[in-house]
């Protein structure tokens, strides 16, 4: 009979040594859970600081990573199933060992390595021995440039696992599946955990340093559980699958790719389908700050004396605990030296944070997160409107120099508290009180007022003739004639280096392009008497307006040569792009869908033509393309941008403002392509959601309520659909402000676009609008808003429609929260029950959602075994169905069980079941879920006899926890020191 055994093999870190697992060796062996279904083996390898012996080298990472690959081929040669845990530079040691495995084709010999947890692991670079090494200036230890950020052999073997391993969808030479796991210390000041989760999708934070974490006091700690969590999953699977040999084979779809959303008109509402939504580790705040658009500094060095004067300044002491404005005409290049700034301060050690305007409270909220505010007091922030001022409580209090970015905040206003103009200070713009904090903001706007009297304003002119010829000559590798034909066409295009650039790629393409470009213009000359412009008579006082003409002229004579050479589709295809929004747009997921094909714009549109027409665009330096490297799916990673100007530019162009329909309507269904199927409620579909949502939100908007009329009712409806859908994501996601923002103009305003408030389209959007008040605990708002809904869904659907059902269960819901209401809630969730039960099905996941929320009303009213029984059929209903254990919803439903099983008096079994959750929960432990699972472990404890004193321990630890993270107003706080008070004045002395 083939052995079970799990071999779990143990890799320390930098400038450590085997013993640092000695805590976690000791809790193994008397686990008796664990007792002969694991054995425990430390791999050690030789990390010193440094040698004194010069005939002696420290190893590097490779190294040690080929040393791992022979201790599993000669010490583990039988072992049937790994477990690795590694601790700090050891995750990068595993991950260099399972990348170079790849590489070299033999993803077969990893199908024993059944799981991976990394611990600390600086999985984005770790700042700590940045200025270690200012005084240790002869250090030369490979291990250690290996942790320094941004290291290139770090970030292609992740890419390699993340790719390979994480998101691999078969077993061959060159994948393998494997679960990994990334956990950082909440106390963590060598690798924050933000670094240690770096890209990987699964794994949390947990309560501990960078050392602690690998030392778990007892066999409660997170780290302790997480491990044994591994360990028993793959013993448990191997105990009940027969061992059968590792042979290559193809997995399912992966949950990106979710074909289960039932289709539905446009309007509908229903809040998921019946496949489980993922465990919500995902948040796309917890995911790693992406970098600024670094890739856009290959245009060159940044030209002019000013702008590099004005670099030095921001990188300055001199410039800290400023607000700086960066200023001028749009072209002009104040992104540019934006990213430079960027560039020279994180190659310093700086942490810098660049938010573009349309993702705003998104990257705010990823701020929070990357600064280390705990997820409980982030949701709890952006619930009651107190985001901005958690933002900059952190960000104040941050012990590193830091540089933040708003880039083309053209509107100022948006940068401002809700009630108040930005130059208050109190909005997402303030004056840093942190001595080594410094925000940086790029404008059109360099009107004092508009800033305040705190805002240092920097104006940036256009570059002088010199500057500009120079450009112009190392743009175009000196095709375009001579230094005095250089500076006529520069002083005619104003010296704007938008326009600048625009001319030298056209000139450059003309010259040596692969496509036909046959053209007069074939050098400065010609190009200069091509676009004739006035602006040689201005210098450096040019105005917006003739800016704006010059980039016009530039961008016509590229789309015109287009045109006229075979490309007659690019430049309709950069008009629909410009009817997006300004943020990065991932081309491929937008272009990969029918939309092309079926509109009016594109006659005879194939894959082949659109990509020559990228190419074309891409090639005469209309657009910008370029991969994210921190995005492992390839129909994300691939990001086109244009610039603000041009974006403008056209979208005033005369024949998208004489066709919008078509133009607008084209883009329109992209979106919903792109969308298709990918629940926006899904955790696994919210990368997909992150970065469309700028453009969901744009479009739907402009096809609405913007100044062109849409004669097109159908786009009309689809833009609806697309706003609900966009709604619901940033519901989904805790971004109830801009959802509000999105969908009450809709709803007050539909009478303009042709729409009543009670046809089904505007009551999928009023229905959105009453789950925003609930989320936002305004429960009588909610119930106002709902109760309209559910009368005018009943009337014109039918009482018993999904979409009826919907709203009837948010708005029992808003009636179960209020105080005394909830055998009223109960009446209501039973007839719900039975609706859902007929409409969907007994097992569907809007069913038992329904029927959870009735368990719990039945436990209110005092029906504990009722309530139990309940729970227990929607907990086999889930294990059946395959509900990973992570899943919220089932972490609730066991939350539920719990609390009826105490009201029973008994405890035990509550005890086991909640401490079940607490293992399986994969979201960070200072998320609010977790925390009030930690608060109803304590009540179970309190209800067993002799276990008082542990209990009041536990309960020390969880509001010494919430003080920590959250104010002493939050309601789980509240809770839990009251109860803390109660305990302690009741004990025995």
């Amino acid at each position: 009979m083939a052995s079970t055994r799990v071999h779990l093999v143990l890799v320390h870190g930098l400038f450590s040594s085997a013993k640092v697992w000695k805590a976690f060796e000791t809790l193994i062996a008397g686990d008796p859970e664990l007792t002969g279904r694991v054995s425990v083996h430390l791999f050690a390898y030789d990390s010193p600081l440094g040698r004194l012996r010069p005939d002696r080298r420290v190893a590097e990472t490779d190294d040690i990573a080929d040393q791992l690959g022979t201790f599993l081929e000669t010490e583990l040669s039988d072992a049937e199933r790994i477990v690795l845990v590694t601790h700090s530079q050891g995750g990068l040691v595993v991950q260099r060992f399972l990348a170079r495995k790849l590489w070299n084709g033999e993803g077969a010999e990893l199908t024993r390595i059944k799981h991976f947890t990394m611990f600390a692991c600086p999985n984005t670079g770790s700042g700590f021995f940045l200025t270690v090494r200012k005084f240790l200036k002869l250090w030369n230890n490979p291990q250690e440039k290996q942790l320094r950020p941004f290291d290139r052999a770090v970030t292609e073997a992740q890419r390699t696992v993340l790719g390979s391993v994480v998101h691999a969808r078969a077993y061959s030479d060159t994948e393998c599946p494997i679960p990994v796991r990334a956990y950082g210390g909440s106390a963590d000041d060598i690798v924050p955990p933000v670094v240690a989760r770096g890209l990987f999708p699964k794994g949390g934070v947990v309560t501990a340093d960078h050392f602690s974490i690998v030392q778990p006091a007892d066999r409660t700690a997170a780290s302790y559980l997480a491990v044994r969590a591994a360990v028993l999953e793959v013993a448990d699977a191997a105990s009940a699958t027969p061992a059968t040999p590792a042979t290559p084979r193809a997995l399912p779809p992966a949950a990106t790719d979710e074909g289960t959303d039932a289709p539905h008109a446009p309007g509908t509402t229903a809040d998921t389908t019946g496949s489980v939504p993922s465990p919500a580790s995902d948040a796309p705040d917890l995911a790693p700050y992406p970098p600024p658009p670094y890739g856009q500094l290959s245009d060159g060095q940044l030209k002019g004396k000013d702008r590099q004067e004005l670099v030095a300044y921001l990188l300055s002491e001199q410039a800290r605990r400023q607000v700086h404005i960066v200023a001028g005409l749009g072209g002009s290049g104040k992104s540019r030296i934006a990213l430079e700034t960027a560039e020279r301060a994180q190659r310093a050690g700086h942490r810098v944070w660049w938010v573009s305007m349309p993702e705003l409270s998104l990257r705010m909220r990823m701020i929070a997160r990357d600064l280390g505010a705990p997820s409980i007091n982030v949701e709890r922030a952006w619930l009651v409107g107190q985001a901005m001022d958690l933002v900059w409580a952190f960000l104040d209090a941050c012990p590193d120099p830091w540089l933040l970015i708003f880039d083309n905040a053209d509107e100022p206003e948006r940068l401002g508290p809700p009630d108040g103009p930005v130059s208050d200070g109190t909005g997402w713009l303030r004056r840093p009180q942190n001595p080594r904090g410094t925000v940086l903001v790029t404008s059109r706007v360099r009107r004092r007022h508009a800033w305040g009297e705190a805002a240092r304003i920097h104006q940036v002119l256009p570059l002088d003739e010199n500057d500009g010829a120079s450009m112009l000559l190392e743009r175009t590798g000196g095709l375009g004639g001579t230094n005095e034909d250089a500076r006529g066409l520069s002083r005619e295009l104003g010296g704007l280096p938008l326009a600048l650039r625009h001319a030298a790629d056209v000139i450059k393409a003309v010259n040596e392009s692969q496509i036909s470009l046959d053209s007069d213009i074939r050098n400065f000359e010609t190009f200069r008497r091509t676009v004739n412009t006035s602006a040689g008579q201005n210098g450096p006082h040019l105005s917006e307006l003739l800016g704006r003409e010059i980039v016009e002229k530039v961008c016509g004579i590229g789309m015109n040569l287009l045109t006229e050479h075979d490309l007659p589709q690019a430049p309709t295809l950069l008009k629909v792009f410009t009817c997006l929004s300004i943020a990065p747009i991932p081309y491929r997921c937008l272009l990969s869908g029918p939309a092309l094909a079926q509109s009016p714009l594109f006659p005879g549109a194939t894959p082949e033509r659109t990509n020559a027409a990228l190419a074309g665009l891409e090639e005469l330096g209309l657009v910008d393309a370029y991969e994210r490297a921190d995005v492992s799916h390839r129909e994300l990673a691939g990001m086109l941008t244009l610039h603000p100007v041009v974006h403008g530019v056209l979208r005033e162009d005369e024949e998208v403002r004489a066709r919008p329909a078509d133009f607008y309507g084209v883009a329109l269904r992209m979106l919903l392509s792109a969308t298709d199927h990918r629940n926006p409620d899904h955790p696994a579909n919210w990368p997909l959601w992150a970065v469309l949502a700028p453009h969901t939100l744009e479009v739907s908007k402009a096809c609405l309520l913007g100044e062109l009329p849409l004669s097109d009712r159908t786009v009309r409806t689809e833009a609806l659909e697309l706003a609900r859908l966009t709604a619901r994501y940033l519901i989904a996601t805790g971004l109830l402000t801009p959802a509000y923002d999105l969908v009450v103009p809709l709803i007050e305003r539909c009478a303009a676009f042709g729409f009543d408030p009670d046809d089904r389209e505007i009551l999928g959007l009023r229905h959105e609008q009453g789950r925003i008040h609930l989320d936002q605990e305004q429960l009588s708002e909610a119930e106002r808003v709902l109760r309209l809904v559910v009368r005018a869904r009943a009337r014109i659907l039918g009482e018993d429609h999904a979409d009826t059902l919907a709203s009837r269960h948010k708005l029992a819901r808003a009636i179960h929260e209020q105080t005394g209401r909830e055998e009223e809630a109960e009446d209501m969730l039973r007839s719900i029950v039975e609706a859902e039960k007929q409409v969907r099905g007994h097992e569907h996941y809007d069913t038992l959602v329904v029927r959870h929320t009735l368990a719990r009303s039945m436990d209110a009213l005092g029906a504990h075994r009722e309530a139990e029984a309940e729970a227990r059929q929607i907990l086999d209903i889930s294990r059946r169905n395959h509900w990973p254990p992570a899943t919220p919803e089932v972490l609730r439903l066991r939350e539920t069980l719990s609390h009826s099983l105490l009201s029973q008096n008994r405890a035990e079994e509550a005890e086991q079941v909640i401490r079940e959750a607490l293992r399986d929960a994969s979201q960070p432990s200072d998320s609010n879920l977790v925390m009030r699972l930690r608060y109803n472990f304590v009540l179970v404890l309190l209800g067993i006899r002799g276990r008082t004193p542990e209990a009041v321990s536990e309960l020390r630890t969880l509001v010494h926890d919430l003080d920590r993270v959250v104010s002493s107003k939050h309601p789980l706080s509240v809770q839990a020191r009251a109860l803390l008070e109660t305990t302690l004045r009741e004990m025995p002395t």
